[in-house]
C-alpha cells in the first residue's frame, strides 16, 4: 500500500508514520531524510541540494521529485511506503501522479492552537533523539539517557507561525487535489499518538489487505 501522511506542521504525521511503519513493514519516507542522506554520501543531486541549503534557499521541485522518484524504485518500497509530508504544493503533486500510483491520502487534522501549543511545549533530548511534551509533565533531562532537552529552532514561535503560514498558502490546497480524486481521508488529531492512530489504521488496514 502507499501511503501520503499529510498534516499542518506539529500535527503529527511523523509519529503517525513511525507507528504505520512499524506495524505494516513499509518504508516511513522523508524528503528532509532524503536529501540529508544525499548530502552525507556526497552524491551529485546531494552536492547541488547542498548549495540551495547552505544559501538558505528551498531546494527546487525538480531536485526533490528526482531524490523521491529514486527512492520509491528501491527494493524495500515494492511492497508499499509512507511519504511522510510529500508532497508540499500542488505542483508536486502533479508530478508524484507521473510516476507513483497512490492508495490513499490520510489527512491529519489539527487546530492551528493546537500546533502553536504542541510546538512551545515540545522537547528533544540532542543525544538520542527522543521527543518529550512538557505540557503535562515538566522534564528537564531526557529520561532515557539523561542528557539536557532542548527547544528545537524550528519550535519557537516566530518559526512555527511562519511554517503555518507557508502550509495554509501552499500545502492546504492539496485537501482539494486529493478530495476530487477521492483518496482523501481525514483523522482528527487526538489527545495521544496513540488514540489518532487507532483512526489511522482504520483507514489504511484495508489497503494493507489487498
Amino acid at each position: 500500500m502507499n501511503i501520503i501522511l499529510f498534516g499542518a506542521p506539529g500535527s503529527g504525521k511523523g509519529t503517525q508514520a513511525k507507528l504505520i511503519s512499524k506495524e505494516f513493514g513499509i518504508p516511513q519516507i522523508s524528503t528532509g531524510d532524503i536529501l540529508r542522506e544525499h548530502i552525507s554520501r556526497g552524491t551529485e543531486l546531494g552536492e547541488v541540494a547542498k548549495t540551495y541549503i547552505d544559501e538558505g534557499k528551498l531546494v527546487p521541485d525538480e531536485i526533490v521529485i528526482a531524490l523521491v522518484k529514486e527512492r520509491l524504485s528501491l527494493p524495500d518500497c515494492k511492497k508499499g511506503y509512507i511519504l511522510d509530508g510529500f508532497p508540499r504544493t500542488i505542483e508536486q503533486a502533479e508530478k508524484l501522479v507521473k510516476f507513483a500510483d497512490i492508495d490513499v491520502v490520510v489527512h491529519i487534522d489539527v487546530s492551528i492552537n493546537e500546533v502553536e501549543r504542541r510546538a512551545l511545549t515540545r522537547r528533544i533530548c540532542p543525544n538520542c533523539g527522543k521527543i518529550y511534551s512538557i505540557a503535562d509533565k515538566y522534564i528537564e533531562d531526557c529520561e532515557s539517557c539523561g542528557a539536557k532537552l532542548i527547544q528545537r529552532d524550528d519550535d519557537k514561535l516566530e518559526v512555527v507561525r511562519k511554517r503555518i503560514e507557508t502550509y495554509l498558502s501552499q500545502s492546504e490546497p492539496l485537501i482539494e487535489f486529493y478530495k476530487k480524486k477521492k483518496i482523501l481521508s481525514t483523522v482528527f488529531s487526538a489527545e495521544t499518538p496513540e488514540e489518532t492512530y487507532k483512526a489511522v489504521r482504520e483507514i489504511v488496514l484495508p489497503f494493507a489487505k489487498k
